[in-house]
């Protein structure tokens, strides 16, 4: 009996909506490593789509520290993901603004010859090799979408207005279509 009171509170404890809130309220390590098992991978996926890989593990384990670092800082206001991707997005400006140069972030175009000669696997590749040379605030914006941020979450993520959001997904999905265009012709 005493068992199955400790797995159905330990069930409890896991399924809380806001682990980020109660490890800020608390300070429990528990609800911290909660956070991390649900976002982890969600926030390096979106960082490196942003820049390279070592980069991105870099910038993820900064984000996880700035959380640590600033837990009395948060705010239950809205997604916890929204909050660790805006960490995570100005951790990255500041690593750009830090190594003096955008070359990271806009990788050169790779054509494809014939879209037959690729399986699925190169042409998922592709995909992100083009996605990965738009310019730096489209590629954000649609990077933040494909990982199901809202426009308003996006809008609150990167600072910017909805509008303006739209604004930079439109262009970039019409970069990536005429990009698709060229190369099945």
């Amino acid at each position: 009996m005493l068992s199955s009171l400790k797995m159905w509170r330990a069930r409890a404890i896991s399924n809380v909506e806001d682990p980020l809130y109660e490890y800020a309220t608390t300070g429990k390590v528990k609800y911290l490593e909660q956070v991390i098992e649900r976002y982890q991978s969600d926030l390096f996926h979106f960082l490196k789509t942003q820049t390279q890989a070592a980069s991105a593990e870099d910038i993820c384990q900064k984000t996880w520290l700035k959380v640590i670092e600033k837990k009395s800082a948060y705010r239950q206001q809205g997604h916890p993901k929204a909050y660790l991707f805006h960490i995570a997005r100005n951790l990255l400006i500041d690593s750009i603004r830090a190594s003096g140069k955008l070359s990271e972030l806009t990788d050169s175009k790779v054509g494809m010859t014939n879209s037959n000669e690729f399986t699925k696997a190169s042409e998922e590749q592709w995909l992100y090799q083009q996605i990965a040379a738009l310019p730096l605030l489209q590629k954000e914006a649609l990077s933040l979408q494909l990982e199901g941020f809202s426009l308003a979450e996006i809008a609150q993520i990167v600072g910017a207005t909805q509008e303006t959001v739209k604004t930079r997904i439109r262009y970039a999905k019409e970069t990536l279509k005429s990009q698709v265009g060229e190369n099945h012709e």
